[in-house]
């Protein structure tokens, strides 16, 4: 997705700057719109300069307005993966 489409789609959406940043770097890391990403909160805040918390707080803001979607994932011994989150 070029920058430009970017900017437009995100300019009628109204969502924190937060949500913005890590809406754009989620794309970037996915390779756009049919990508996925497989990153856990702690490893997106460091590498995009927010709190964790503030990571899953943008993370349910960007799914509550259908950006994004999360999908919680399990290793076959039940064991907690980290979450896929995808485009919509």
């Amino acid at each position: 997705m070029s920058d430009l489409a970017r900017y437009r789609l995100l300019a009628g959406v109204t969502i924190s700057p937060a949500a913005k940043l890590l809406y754009s770097y989620l794309l970037d890391r996915a390779g756009g719109l049919n990508g996925t990403v497989l990153l856990s909160t702690t490893r997106l805040a460091k590498e995009i300069g927010l709190s964790p918390s503030a990571v899953r707080r943008n993370l349910h803001r960007l799914q509550r307005v259908e950006l994004i979607r999360i999908s919680a994932r399990y290793s076959e011994e039940g064991i907690r993966l980290t979450n896929q989150i995808t485009f919509v």
